[in-house]
């Protein structure tokens, strides 16, 4: 898997990765990821998946991650 690029976001990490005819991206905060492949026949190239994460999917994956550590702490909890 080799690195391709960030994509700037204030509220988590979003990196890009290429590898076996797919790519990957990865949304992180400081205790949590979520990773989405998507397959190169479904995009074109680098450019286009970079259109793709926009504000709105960006806020459904922040949305998860509130989902998320709420399960978490009542897990812990």
């Amino acid at each position: 898997m080799y690195f391709i690029g960030d994509i700037p976001n204030e509220r988590c990490k979003i990196s890009l990765y290429k590898w076996n005819s797919k790519y990957f991206v990865k949304f992180e905060t400081p205790d949590l990821e979520q990773i989405f492949k998507i397959s190169e026949v479904e995009i074109p190239n680098e450019e286009s998946l970079r259109t793709m994460i926009d504000n709105s999917f960006v806020e459904r994956v922040i949305k998860r991650f509130e989902d998320m550590y709420r399960d978490l702490n009542e897990l812990i909890e």
